[in-house]
């Protein structure tokens, strides 16, 4: 069973990075081997149902609008 901390780690990691999401996407239970990643059967179950591409993308969107980057 993955902790809070763990989860927030595992989270951040799929927001930021795009091949490890859609990697979760397609086969969650590989990916979180192969990463190191225990999660619980309901850990992986609400994994599952999350949309991190959506809240990727929101985020994304966010940032954009409030991070001003100099030229």
């Amino acid at each position: 069973m993955a902790t809070e901390n763990e989860m927030y780690e595992l989270v951040g990691r799929a927001l930021a990075d795009a091949e490890f999401r859609k990697s979760l996407k397609e086969d969650p239970e590989a990916t979180l081997q192969s990463t190191g990643y225990r999660l619980d059967p309901e850990q992986i179950a609400s994994l599952k149902k999350a949309d991190l591409s959506t809240v990727a993308e929101s985020l994304d969107d966010r940032l954009s609008k409030t991070i001003v980057f100099p030229k």
